[in-house]
């Protein structure tokens, strides 16, 4: 996927904004507040339909208006336009627009524009709870099957409709209802845990090689899923992760909950109380890793999500790096586009400092003979204008109203 594109209305302090993309690297810079993320926001808002930040919708606003609006036009792989629009309306359902109709929900659109986003944010998958690896590993898998897309909805909708469940049969007494709506959970948790343990399966040696590659050391890492099943029920450590033997476990949880979870309303098992656990030689990454493992084994896990959407949405992923070579050492970043361009894969860079990132361009662009297409766009309050640059950088002319 190579986007030819973005236009931007009443996004953060953007009033409109349309830029044109080169095909490999686009470098978007300016100093804080200059609005080079709400370009990267409305990238994603495309593609996922939501920020790759954690904000709420009403966020991506600009003071003062009552809706935003972002449209990329893009080219798929095998040279087929993809045109999609969101629009955000403060109190109201995201409007989605693409050639396939005007009434889409985001579902619809999930995985049609596969997108890797690394930014200071994402620091909380290493560092964080159980519920930041989750939701990572969960938005991957998303992105790369609409299976997994349905049943995340499907499972929230059951949680909420078991939780409600639970507190009438507190007040009640009555479990009919209760029973119905657990059938329904189990079945739809046991599938989750199913493709959350392949998944993982699948992730790992990837994320081994590319964690070798950015940090140039040969260290031991291991991905290790700690399912809740595991705790409740009748599963053991080994045994298969199949959609049966999960559900069947998950039953017998049920049952041994069943008084707990009715003094408290409220599931106690479920997939959404899944670990996953990063280990480097033998330790736990949240608890024993130096920050430079840190950074290096989050590069590698984003690298690695390349990978896989790649190979399962038959798409190259867009990358969006949002201030990274703020965090992250000069090799570091270099190392990272580097593997992004070895792959193919259009690149969005913001930055306070755009001319070393060119260079650190250029660099590679020598490396490789040359042939890298690049630009450097500059941004001052959300207002975008053209540079130009010799050597082997395009010029780029991005015009806002």
């Amino acid at each position: 996927m190579v986007i030819r594109s973005v236009s931007l209305t009443h996004v953060r302090n953007h009033e409109h904004t349309e830029i044109p993309c080169a095909r490999d690297v686009n470098v978007l810079t300016g100093q804080n507040g200059s609005g080079k993320t709400s370009i990267l926001e409305a990238i994603s808002l495309c593609a996922i339909a939501k920020s790759f930040v954690p904000v709420s919708d009403q966020a991506l606003i600009q003071h003062g208006h009552d809706d935003c609006t972002s449209t990329v036009d893009a080219m798929r792989d095998l040279d087929v336009p993809y045109r999609v629009t969101v629009s955000v309306r403060n109190g109201t359902r995201k409007r989605i627009t693409t050639a396939h109709g005007s009434s889409l929900t985001p579902r619809d659109i999930i995985g049609e524009l596969p997108m890797v986003a690394l930014s200071p944010d994402h620091k909380s998958v290493t560092f964080g709870g159980p519920s930041e690896r989750r939701a990572f590993l969960d938005g991957v898998m998303a992105q790369s099957s609409r299976r997994f897309t349905e049943l995340l909805y499907e499972h929230r909708r059951l949680l909420k409709q078991r939780n409600a469940a639970l507190q009438h049969g507190a007040a009640s007494g009555g479990s009919d209802v209760l029973d119905v709506w657990t059938e329904q959970f189990v079945n739809v948790s046991a599938e989750i845990v199913e493709r959350r343990h392949q998944f993982l399966v699948d992730v790992t040696p990837i994320v081994r090689s590319a964690y070798e590659a950015v940090s140039g050391a040969a260290e031991e890492i291991d991905v290790v899923y700690q399912p809740d099943v595991l705790t409740h029920g009748t599963m053991e450590q080994g045994a298969p992760y199949s959609t049966e033997a999960v559900a069947a476990s998950y039953r017998v949880a049920s049952k041994q909950l069943r008084q707990r979870e009715l003094a408290r309303e409220t599931t106690m098992f479920g997939p959404q109380k899944d670990e996953i656990a990063f280990m480097i030689n033998g330790g736990l990454v949240r608890e024993t890793a130096s920050q430079g493992q840190h950074k290096s084994l989050l590069v590698a896990l984003k690298l690695a999500e390349c990978v896989l959407l790649h190979e399962r949405c038959d798409e190259r992923p867009v990358v969006l790096l949002d201030d990274v070579f703020s965090e992250l050492d000069r090799d570091r970043c270099a190392r990272v586009l580097d593997r992004v361009l070895l792959m193919g894969m259009q690149c969005f860079v913001t930055t306070t400092d755009g001319d070393n990132v060119m260079r650190v361009m250029r660099e590679i662009d020598a490396v490789r003979g040359g042939g890298i297409e690049m630009s450097l766009i500059s941004l001052e309050k959300g207002r975008a204008s053209s540079t130009s640059h010799t050597g082997h950088t395009s010029v780029t002319t991005a015009e806002a109203a």
